[in-house]
């Protein structure tokens, strides 16, 4: 009996057919014919050089500068390697390879260690990561203790502000980390009043909450001459490459070589903390927010605005079903300047949607939900990131 099984084998580029009998098996006759090959070749040539609308969008803005943290990247570049790692994160596997054992446990003494001896600059704290963290170290600073911060990055803000309510700044007057003059010189933009809304469901309009448009560039700059001041410590450009925490004392080894030992290391590394991936075991996060948008230029009604809205129903985008929502606020860089961000939640699964493809969906509809032509805007940075929850938070 013959049964012909048709299939793809990537690695030769052609179709076989299988001789259930024989265990033989021939080319489809079809793509023997050389012009055939050439054809289709040509064909997905063309199809690969076809860039997207968000890569040709992307490609036509200057990107000046990106800085380390969430929402400090701009380019396609980047937002190709993001999708990337949200693609691994994505995969069947349960489990991801053995993350890197960052902290390591020492029995006894750092006397009686290897490390006895060897010049090591003593701190109180030790805050890894420095775009949030220097506030937590700023304010432990300020109530006398020596602080190192370790950013392997160049410490400072991002240009894309942040929006926060007067109320959450105030909290760090609190702790000496900001006066009320810091504030007003690090915000951008005020706006009033505020929507919250559901399709079809009513919208709640509320007063000074997450109204203010805050530059993160000049709110860390001001933030890291005050750590300065109080005696500081900034070890910039810098990679933690093992903790080692034994009875009396924790030590860190950065990646130049330098070591430092503290009473306490706080971890403000963010989502991709090599402590955080540890302590987890390289676990698949349950849910993710994935989030894209963009800073435009070209918005005429642009007074007030959404804390979080949602103007459709489940939308369709790549293999998956999406519940989309906005946030959407006036900028600071100009009374005509918006920023708009598009987000959802999934699960990370083979299918879910990758920030290219919510981009793609992005532009066409972000005019209907903002009221306004995509031709009529200037786009001046586009916006992206992945953001993982896990229901064990602890």
């Amino acid at each position: 009996m013959f049964l012909p099984l048709t299939s793809c084998n990537p690695n030769m580029g052609i179709v076989i057919q299988l001789d259930h009998c024989s265990g033989l098996y021939q080319q489809h006759p079809r793509l023997t014919n050389p012009l055939v090959r050439r054809t289709q070749r040509r064909k997905l040539l063309v199809a690969q050089a076809v860039p997207s609308r968000t890569q040709r969008i992307m490609e036509s803005i200057s990107v000046t500068s990106e800085v380390g943290g969430a929402g400090g990247a701009y380019s396609y570049n980047a937002l190709k390697r993001l999708d990337q790692i949200w693609s691994n994160i994505c995969s069947t596997q349960t489990v991801s390879q053995e993350p890197q054992k960052v902290v390591v446990p020492n029995p006894g003494l750092l006397s009686n260690s290897d490390l006895a001896g060897k010049e090591v600059e003593k701190f109180d704290v030790v805050v890894c990561g420095g775009t949030l963290g220097i506030f937590i170290a700023t304010a432990l600073s300020a109530k006398g203790l020596r602080v190192g911060i370790v950013e392997r990055n160049v410490l400072q803000g991002r240009e894309q502000e942040w929006n926060i309510s007067r109320k959450e700044l105030l909290e760090l007057v609190e702790v000496g980390v900001l006066t009320d003059e810091d504030i007003e010189q690090a915000t951008s933009s005020k706006f009033n009043p505020n929507r919250c809304g559901f399709e079809d469901k009513g919208e709640i309009w509320v007063q000074d909450i997450l109204n203010l448009g805050v530059s993160p560039a000049k709110l860390i700059d001001i933030v890291k001459s005050r750590f300065n001041s109080l005696g500081g410590v900034i070890f910039e450009s810098c990679a933690v490459s093992s903790i080692r925490v034994y009875e009396d004392i924790a030590t860190l080894q950065l990646a130049g070589g330098k070591i430092l030992s503290c009473q306490l290391v706080l971890d403000a590394m963010g989502n991709f903390s090599p402590v955080v991936k540890q302590i987890r075991s390289g676990r698949k996060p349950d849910g993710v927010c994935l989030v894209v948008g963009t800073c435009a230029h070209g918005f005429r009604e642009n007074s007030s605005s959404d804390v979080i809205y949602s103007s459709s129903s489940v939308e369709k985008i790549g293999d998956s079903e999406v519940q989309l929502f906005w946030e959407a606020f006036p900028a600071g860089s100009g009374p005509l300047d918006r920023t708009t961000y598009m987000f959802t939640y999934v699960q990370p699964r083979p299918g879910s949607p990758k920030l290219e493809e919510l981009l793609e969906s992005y532009w066409d509809l972000m005019p209907k939900y903002q009221g306004i032509s995509l031709e009529n805007v200037e786009i001046q940075r586009v916006i992206y990131g992945i953001f993982p929850t896990y229901r064990d938070s602890s």
